[in-house]
């Protein structure tokens, strides 16, 4: 079973990856981060678990181009993680994968997740080397990798920032991707 924080549905190429999407914001990390905006998810406790095939029937059900692994850290679940990209790839669904490690870092079943993905997007948020113009990261330090097949030419379009804004039922403001000063300011 795999601990998850929350699943949502996106449409986001410069946060999150081509096409419709399934994010999939797992629980638990290991890193830390100075600065990290995500430290709700540092915590393995509390998670929400579903099985690689409750993931899998949401992807095909919503007809996503392939699912975003976000965190927390998803390759601190690494071992859980092989079996639902298997799936995934299987299924002809895209995977990336947001991690902060190195690819040196890796042990077996981290370097397989890390292989199987279409993208990686590498390195730890460096909190002095933040840049909210950057596809897909948040601190210049940090690398994209493309794999073979779908998005093995994929181009990266830094220059610009990105920000979700959901509001819920209930009010509730749930905020994805760079929080500057002009969307602060928006928000009040």
């Amino acid at each position: 079973m795999i601990g998850i924080y929350k699943i949502k549905i996106v449409e986001n190429e410069h946060l999150y990856g081509p096409g419709k999407r399934l994010l999939i914001f797992l629980k638990g990390c290991t890193i830390h981060c100075k600065g990290c905006v995500n430290k709700h998810l540092w915590s393995f406790e509390d998670a929400n678990f579903m099985s690689s095939n409750d993931v899998l029937n949401i992807a095909i059900k919503e007809n996503v181009e392939g699912i975003t692994l976000h965190g927390g850290e998803p390759l601190d679940q690494a071992c859980k993680l092989v079996e639902l990209v298997k799936l995934i790839k299987d299924n002809n669904m895209s995977v990336i994968l947001f991690t902060g490690y190195k690819k040196k870092e890796l042990n077996k079943s981290k370097i397989k997740v890390w292989n199987m993905a279409d993208i990686v997007i590498s390195g730890r948020f460096e909190i002095d080397k933040i840049n909210v113009n950057l596809q897909f990261r948040g601190s210049s330090n940090q690398r994209i990798y493309t794999h073979k097949g779908k998005y093995k030419n994929y181009k990266v379009n830094d220059g610009k920032t990105s920000t979700i804004l959901t509001l819920d039922n209930e009010g509730n403001l749930d905020i994805n991707g760079f929080l500057t000063s002009d969307i602060l300011k928006i928000i009040k």
